[in-house]
């Protein structure tokens, strides 16, 4: 496409042929043709903008919503971080304490990730501690949150004095981004569901919020059965979303067919890895981008996707904050795993180099 100096200046050329003259900057016919050049420039780019928009390959937001809808697909939404609160006092009191649902609760920091009850609950007369179910205020992986770390009473229920989590707070997910979208999508037209093969199963797991891929084993327990198996960005999703699925699949399933769904078996990896800092970089910056690095990419596999090291080394380098690297044998390497596994990062260790050489 050509840019705006370049239509002026095609303009001025084509005037200078046809009238023989060049038109000054600041003549009339000089500022008319500016004017008209800036015009012509925004509507090609208002055209370049709506060919993008045409394909679901190039199109974003909305209108890449607009072709998932036309294959029976919608963008998935964050989802909350589920678990429980426990709120206590020092000393017990007479009478029930009254704990609204939609209590506020925070971890510790200027930035924390705030939780709110969803049922009333009460503490007892005489007792110390309730715990109440509670999830996070906003969708997203923010929101899960490691146990004991909710300690802040934002809304302080009358007669509590402290709160915590005993448990960690799990199952958040992040709204699903256009490349994921796209993702889905141009795979719906590469296997198309026919309401009997392992692709009709699939696509109708991925319609379920929590559920970021699926395995399909068809015939695993004989003829005429089906296995499922789901995964989570990076985790196995909740029991409730297995059942969600369950319920879908036994619903729209072929005659005689036996649906079973169960979430992924989780297959922990330990990355052990040795890297040497790039020049304009320090160790502590390089540490956390690679673990950011790494846990991306493992957030990224689906179910029955194989790891390979090289990979892992590829996001590592991508940092830009390594100009070398070296992992630990025994712990990071290569791993193919079946269409009933979902790899997950259990541990990242970083250390530093001696030298770029090691």
């Amino acid at each position: 496409m050509e840019t705006y100096e370049q239509i002026v200046e095609r303009m001025r050329e084509e005037f200078c042929d046809e009238a023989g003259f060049e038109p000054q900057e600041s003549s009339d016919i000089g500022i008319r043709m500016r004017v008209l050049a800036g015009e012509i420039f925004s509507l090609w780019n208002g055209l370049e903008y709506w060919k993008r928009q045409a394909f679901p390959d190039t199109a974003i937001g909305v209108y890449l919503e607009n072709h998932a809808g036309q294959r029976g697909l919608t963008r998935r939404e964050a989802v909350c971080a589920q678990g429980s609160l426990t709120f206590s006092r020092s000393t017990a009191l007479w009478y029930d304490t009254e704990i609204p649902a939609g209590t506020i609760c925070a971890t510790a920091g200027e930035n924390g990730i705030r939780f709110v009850t969803t049922e009333d609950a009460v503490l007892a007369a005489e007792a110390l501690s309730v715990s109440v179910p509670a999830r996070a205020e906003s969708g997203g992986q923010a929101g899960n949150a490691a146990a004991d770390t909710v300690c802040v009473l934002v809304t302080v229920p009358e007669g509590i004095e402290a709160v915590e989590n005993p448990q960690p707070f799990t199952g958040g997910l992040d709204g699903e981004t256009d490349e994921e979208l796209r993702a889905r999508l141009l795979d719906s037209y590469r296997t198309v569901p026919n309401g009997t093969n392992a692709g009709f199963y699939r696509d109708q797991a991925l319609r379920h919020e929590g559920v970021q891929s699926v395995g399909v084993i068809p015939c695993e327990d004989g003829a005429g059965t089906v296995s499922v198996y789901l995964g989570g960005k990076g985790e196995a999703p909740s029991a409730a979303v297995v059942q969600a699925v369950q319920d879908d699949l036994d619903a729209k399933r072929e005659i005689n067919v036996t649906v079973s769904v169960e979430a992924a078996e989780l297959v922990s990896c330990h990355v052990a890895v040795n890297i040497a800092v790039a020049d304009n970089a320090v160790f502590d910056a390089a540490d956390d981008a690679v673990r950011a690095a790494v846990e991306e990419y493992f957030d990224g596999l689906n179910v029955g996707d194989p790891v390979f090291a090289a990979q892992i080394g590829r996001v590592i380098l991508e940092t830009g904050m390594v100009k070398n690297y070296r992992f630990e044998s025994s712990l990071t390497y290569d791993r193919i795993l079946d269409q009933s596994q979902l790899a997950v990062v259990s541990q990242i260790s970083v250390t530093e180099m001696e030298g770029a050489y090691g």
